[in-house]
């Protein structure tokens, strides 16, 4: 009999199924977290038998499905389980103490669930073949998610070479040492297979994407850095040593930066009340922060590392991206920020501060204020970082500051506002009252008018004509960089080179504002070459208010398509807006975007008589 070709027995599981149906719900995961689920299940039976690092062999299998076959994705480890292994520790859900077998030893598992729940939930079915002592047993999950042996698989006796080809394991892919310990009973093997996963459409895995997430995902990074795992695709090898790479640190910041973590902290809300972080018990922990000198951005395989994860007696017990950490004043130096945070009381099963799903910390008042605490260290360092930036940027445009947010406010308030109402409000009527005028002014034909029902050229708020005094949508405010926060005086707002051409801090999202990046390379060329007068650098300024008008229709419209958007829809909405900011353009900024020369009244005298 084939191994595809198998019957499960169905037993009754030691929780009921409409409890497990509940808990699963939680765990309709990514392939790549569900990986990292069984690849530290894996990690932890080569540590129950004692093995090192480098001797952890792992491959994990991707297999497209045919005519006659469906897709799999397995998971290889050469330990193997005993019949007594699954009675007494897989069949239980729940159970902290499951990874470690009644041994005294550190191991990534938690409570036993996340490898289990990705096979009962991501597949059709799933099941996992294992061997040891000469005994194969192959239990899973059938198609109703009744876990059970299958059918004349139970603790059966079978010779290395029939379990081997019974399990679809090729000795060429098994190193030499292993494969000779299997053969003479020293150990044995697991392959873990989920059959017709889902969340993927067709038979066709997509594995480099797969992989590519996996080895950046905070539950795998890890193990992934010390044990040996490959990749086979079908049947061909993909790729040999599955990590990520090294990332090159921020100049200046080579060397970690570790902050110790006090033995006591206070809420900011709630000053008087001392927080223990550490007792003769658990020891005090510390925060290790690194940069990177490359952005991680907001998107991307490599944004995931934009994070701090916490560190357990063994493993990620959570993980917080800086958005998550909580309100960061220097946000786009901290986007070159990554780092891991080591704090052993809150492994202390008192406290009860991880959670199930190891994704982050369960939210009381001891994880709130060490996140608080990591909130201003990230800050601390985010500070040295724009210290340095703002000493190596140049200087010698100082002077022309305020002509730059003159020609932006203009242009802004003169030209832009009516694009936004086309584009992204309409000029209809509505609701509200007045216009859009010129910072708020009145909504008729002329700047500062009281008629309602107009369109006014500013960036007041409101929509059409009408009694209710409800207001209309807030337009977008944009700012150049290189300035202080309008909001908060003193905080210098700079972004690198590194960042992207129009940026947004975390606490610029609810303000609605964005900042044109002056201190990105090709508009510190232009300014270099052409001066802040010329018409390049007016066409750069306008080619960013694009961006931002294409980003705010593509919201909008993902909005009102309830968050799911295809190709197509972000295409046509793209080609619409370029298209009527474009034809917008050269009719009210013809002189602003062409002439050589630009006198600011020109535009303003022609276009509001």
């Amino acid at each position: 009999m084939l191994a595809d070709d198998l019957k499960i027995k169905e037993e009754a599981n030691a929780f009921h199924d409409n409890l497990l149906d509940i808990w699963g719900n939680a765990f309709n995961f990514s392939h790549e977290k569900g990986l990292a689920e069984w690849l530290k299940n894996s990690i932890d039976a080569y540590i129950r038998v004692g093995l090192s690092d480098k001797d952890q062999h792992i491959i994990f299998r991707f297999t497209d499905g045919n005519g006659t076959t469906l897709p799999k994705i397995e998971c290889i480890d050469f330990v193997g389980m005993t019949h007594n292994d699954i009675q007494k520790a897989f069949k239980w859900w729940g159970d902290p103490t499951a990874a470690k077998r009644g041994l005294n030893i550190k191991t990534y598992g938690g409570h036993g669930n996340g490898g289990k729940f990705y096979m009962r939930q991501m597949f059709q079915s799933a099941r996992f073949i294992t061997y040891r002592d000469g005994k194969l047993n192959v239990f899973g999950f059938n198609e109703n998610k009744k876990y059970g042996f299958a059918i004349g698989y139970e603790n059966k006796d079978t010779d290395p070479e029939k379990a081997l080809e019974f399990a679809g394991l090729d000795k060429s892919m098994i190193p030499e040492d292993v494969l000779r310990k299997i053969e003479t009973g020293k150990t044995g093997f697991t392959v873990v297979s989920g059959i017709r996963p889902k969340k993927i459409v067709g038979k066709v895995l997509n594995v480099s994407s797969i992989c590519e997430k996996l080895k950046y995902h905070p539950q795998a990074r890890r193990p992934l850095k010390f044990s040996d795992v490959s990749v086979i695709y079908n049947n061909k090898l993909f790729a040999k040593s599955l990590r990520m790479e090294d990332l090159e640190p921020l100049k200046g910041f080579e060397e970690p930066v570790i902050f110790e973590i006090p033995e006591i902290l206070e809420l900011k809300n709630r000053p008087t009340e001392k927080i223990e972080m550490a007792n003769k018990k658990y020891q005090t922990g510390s925060l290790i922060l690194r940069t990177s000198a490359l952005p991680f951005g907001h998107g991307g395989k490599k944004s995931e590392l934009n994070c701090v994860d916490i560190i357990g007696e063994i493993g990620v017990i959570a993980s917080y991206s800086m958005r998550e950490i909580g309100p960061l004043r220097y946000y786009p130096q901290a986007q070159s920020i990554y780092g891991e945070c080591r704090c052993p009381i809150l492994e202390d099963p008192e406290y009860d501060c991880v959670s199930n799903d190891r994704e982050q910390l369960t939210d009381n008042e001891r994880t709130q204020a060490l996140r608080e605490w990591m909130c201003s260290r990230i800050d601390e360092l985010g500070t040295r970082i724009a210290e340095i930036e703002q000493k190596d940027q140049e200087k010698k445009n100082v002077k022309t500051t305020d002509e730059f947010n003159q020609i932006l406010n203009k242009w802004k308030n003169q030209f832009m506002s009516k694009l936004f109402a086309e584009i992204l409000g309409g000029p209809g009527k509505g609701k509200a009252t007045g216009g859009l005028g010129l910072e708020g002014s009145g909504g008729g034909k002329h700047d500062n008018s009281d008629e309602k029902g107009g369109l006014g050229s500013g960036m007041g708020e409101g929509g059409g004509e009408g009694q209710n005094k409800t207001k209309g949508p807030t337009m977008p405010q944009v700012l150049l960089s290189e300035r202080d926060d309008p909001d908060f005086p003193g905080v210098f707002v700079s972004f690198s080179e590194r960042h992207f051409p129009v940026e947004q801090r975390q606490q610029d999202v609810d303000r609605g504002i964005y900042w044109i990046n002056r201190n990105k390379l090709l508009a510190k060329k232009i300014i270099e070459k052409y001066g802040v007068h010329s018409p390049q650098w007016r066409n750069y300024l306008f080619q960013r208010y694009v961006d931002i008008f294409i980003k705010e229709a593509l919201y909008r419209l993902a909005k009102e398509e309830g968050g799911s958007l295809t190709p197509e829809m972000v295409d046509t909405r793209i080609m619409q807006v370029a298209s009527l900011v474009y034809d917008k353009a050269t009719v009210d900024l013809e002189s602003f975007l062409l002439e050589d020369k630009f006198n600011e009244g020109n535009d303003d005298e022609e276009k509001n008589p």
